[in-house]
């Protein structure tokens, strides 16, 4: 009889784990191509000094802009809120525009990205302001970008230094 009310407890114990089993969130926002402008290449958004040459303290001087591809493959629409990175001390979010002849650059607070869309962040366009830089940064270098998206939550995506 102990056998058999063993096998029963453990048939139910086995049966509440499998009920337990943590599943992984699937998000439908996907992020490709994220890259960091390199500073001094053409069209940077300020430099005060070639990166390579740059010491950790002139650094600090720094703004460069990042950009990447968010796509939603999902029914609903979504939208990234922030992004966050230890490469800068702030980070925004900005669109730049042609008023009156006027290319203008602003913060905005936040980007939709439509149900089954991809939004590019591109020069010209929206992209992410990296704002006093940490350190000098050197062509190859990976640094991580925290996309957090009102819905999707939070994305971490690896971002290339490169020239455009």
């Amino acid at each position: 009889m102990k056998p058999f009310i063993l096998s029963i407890f453990l048939g139910l114990l086995l049966a509440a784990a499998a009920g337990c089993q943590i599943q992984a969130v699937q998000t439908p926002i996907a992020v490709e191509d994220a890259w960091i402008r390199l500073i001094g290449s053409a069209g940077d958004i300020k430099h005060t000094m070639d990166s390579q040459s740059a010491t950790p303290e002139a650094a600090v001087e720094m703004t460069t802009a990042a950009f990447l591809k968010i796509k939603n493959s999902g029914a609903e629409n979504d939208r990234l809120l922030r992004i966050e990175t230890d490469l800068a001390q702030a980070v925004e979010i900005h669109l730049s525009e042609i008023q009156n002849d006027v290319m203008t650059m602003r913060p905005v607070a936040g980007i939709d990205i439509p149900a089954g869309e991809t939004v590019e962040l591109k020069p010209g366009s929206y992209h992410i302001m990296l704002i006093r830089l940490q350190r000098a940064i050197k062509p190859g270098e990976i640094y991580p970008l925290t996309l957090v998206f009102e819905k999707a939550g939070t994305l971490i995506v690896d971002a290339e230094v490169r020239a455009p």
